[in-house]
């Protein structure tokens, strides 16, 4: 067993709820938010995807546009199904990749994309994992405000 094939199952697990949220989202409700301040629904679901794309620029020693990556017409499909695709994408990259160096790369150090202390690459991916989490519970309070049942995540919903 590899160093982040833990990671891989349970991050996958977490990106696959995001793409099929972005699904649901209907196309009118793409940019709702229930407050001036919040991230609009459909951005609050994909964001994380551009997080893997500066984590691999990061690693590969590329240069990397934080914050106007986020502003970036390519990396901001128009509809909520066009973000579940590049969703998807961009974690199959993130994997191919990952899986493409050697076993030791998990402990390489990297300076994050937003600055700060070095985090070894495992420490990253974490990183990017909660925070995916966090947003999938925000995503699915969104869609409760809006009528919508989010997909099962712990299979203890009840119809």
């Amino acid at each position: 067993m590899g160093a982040l094939d833990i990671y891989y199952d349970r991050a996958g697990i977490v990106v696959e709820h995001m793409a099929l949220a972005l699904e649901q989202v209907p196309e009118d409700k793409a940019h709702w938010k229930p407050c001036e301040k919040a991230l609009p629904w459909m951005h609050l679901l994909s964001h994380n995807a551009i997080h893997r794309i500066l984590f691999m620029q990061c690693v590969k020693g590329e240069p990397v546009d934080f914050p106007g990556a986020y502003r970036d017409p390519a990396l901001q499909p128009e509809t909520p199904k066009e973000r579940a695709a590049m969703v998807r994408r961009v974690w199959a990259e993130l994997v191919s990749f990952l899986k493409s160096k050697p076993e030791d790369f998990a402990k390489a150090r990297v300076t994050p994309f937003w600055g700060g202390q070095e985090l070894t690459v495992e420490e990253f991916l974490w990183w990017m994992y909660e925070e995916n989490v966090h947003h999938r519970g925000q995503a699915w309070i969104y869609a409760r405000m809006n009528g919508i049942r989010p997909p099962a995540i712990w299979g203890t919903e009840r119809p």
